[in-house]
């Protein structure tokens, strides 16, 4: 197994029945190509359930470099996520439905979890719609020709 930075020992985590939170700083993921040279910095609390499972909470701080979707100028937009949760199982419950959480899986040989892709999904989920630097996003919002809407 490649060592990527982004995995957690929690073999006593969950042997022992604690919540454990540790603070990583300035780490690279490649599938974020706009991501600043800062890296992702992030807390992570780890609460044993039981023998097999973990409930993990995430707090992420990072930068990217993007595009405004108005003056198409590059700025840097920093995103901030407190309390993204997930379940960490060493094996797949039938009677959970794939819907109600984000559940991921513990490397029962290694005794490890790697967040890289949880820290991944919570970065993308915080994505807008429409991407505005400072100077646009203070800008009032353009109204349509009512001439246009009269149709309705």
């Amino acid at each position: 197994m490649k060592h990527n930075g982004f995995e957690i020992k929690v073999s006593d985590i969950l042997n022992s029945k604690v919540t454990d939170t540790i603070t990583f700083e300035n780490r690279m993921i490649p599938e974020l190509e706009n991501l600043t040279k800062e890296g992702v910095s992030w807390t992570i609390t780890i609460q044993s359930l039981d023998h097999e499972s973990l409930f993990v909470t995430l707090d992420v701080e990072c930068e990217l470099n993007d595009i405004c979707d108005r003056c198409w100028d590059e700025y840097r937009r920093k995103v901030s996520i407190e309390g993204y949760t997930a379940k960490y199982v060493t094996e797949q419950d039938p009677t959970v439905k794939d819907d109600e959480d984000e559940i991921l899986f513990i490397d029962v040989k290694l005794g490890i979890i790697d967040v890289e892709e949880l820290i991944y999904h919570a970065i993308q989920l915080e994505e807008p719609f429409v991407k505005h630097c400072e100077k646009c996003a203070a800008l009032p919002v353009e109204e349509e020709d009512e001439e246009e809407n009269d149709w309705l």
